[in-house]
């Protein structure tokens, strides 16, 4: 992966703290994952991880970054920057930028992070075609690993094909189940789109928001998509 997220953080972090307009709350990354841990990791997961994946994990082990616009701000400057900045506030979670990248082990291996496995009569389960293969409601979920937890109604998500050398991404909304609603994406591009967006959680859904939208071609990194949906207000 060329992209290098681990310096990005840092500095999106400092832009944060630097602005007069935001809050940071929470910047912490846990330290990377040795090549002998994600050998391990993939050897008990089955199948190997993604180079990008793997990449990502040898450089960091996990991030939680917050941040809010700040409570203080005058009335007339919080009106300026809601009306130039429409998805800046969230309605789903405390923070209106999060990043929680989820811990390795906890990723492919934490029911937490997994899609729920339900239990269907005979004859009823439903079905879900992605990627051009129709998969019972079960055999999906099994195949879904949430990566970026980002709220408790959003979360990005990898569908794991151990036959493909990438994995596709969606963001996930109902509380981290319903994966009607999204474009798909590649890990580079969505940490990309994160970094371009602060990690404001409108600005993905901005992005990847779309019924059915799997069934389009990716959505890879643009910047000028990036800026249009950015949510990086100013004071200026």
């Amino acid at each position: 992966m060329d992209f290098d997220f681990r310096a990005e953080l840092k500095e999106l972090a400092e832009k944060i703290r630097r602005d007069p307009l935001l809050e940071l709350f929470e910047f912490e990354m846990g330290d990377p994952v040795p090549e002998e841990t994600i050998k391990a990791a993939e050897a008990r997961f089955g199948t190997p991880l993604p180079t990008p994946l793997r990449q990502l994990y040898q450089s960091l082990g996990s991030v939680n970054l917050y941040w809010c616009l700040k409570s203080r701000l005058d009335e007339r400057t919080r009106q300026r920057i809601t009306k130039r900045h429409t998805n800046m506030i969230s309605d789903s979670g405390l923070f209106d930028g999060a990043i929680r990248i989820v811990a390795l082990e906890d990723m492919l291996f934490d029911e937490d992070f997994t899609m729920p496995q339900l239990e269907w009569k005979e004859g009823e389960e439903p079905e879900f075609d992605f990627a051009g293969t129709v998969y019972t409601d079960n055999e999906f979920s099994r195949m879904v690993r949430h990566f970026d937890a980002v709220d408790n109604y959003y979360a990005m998500s990898f569908i794991v094909q151990p036959d493909l050398v990438d994995w596709k991404m969606m963001f996930l909304g109902g509380h981290w189940i319903d994966a009607d609603y999204s474009r798909v994406t590649y890990l580079e591009d969505y940490l990309r789109y994160v970094i371009a967006t602060r990690g404001s959680v409108h600005a993905r859904r901005e992005l990847f928001a779309e019924y059915r939208g799997d069934r389009r071609e990716p959505l890879r990194y643009d910047p000028a998509v990036a800026a249009g949906v950015s949510s990086a207000p100013s004071d200026k």
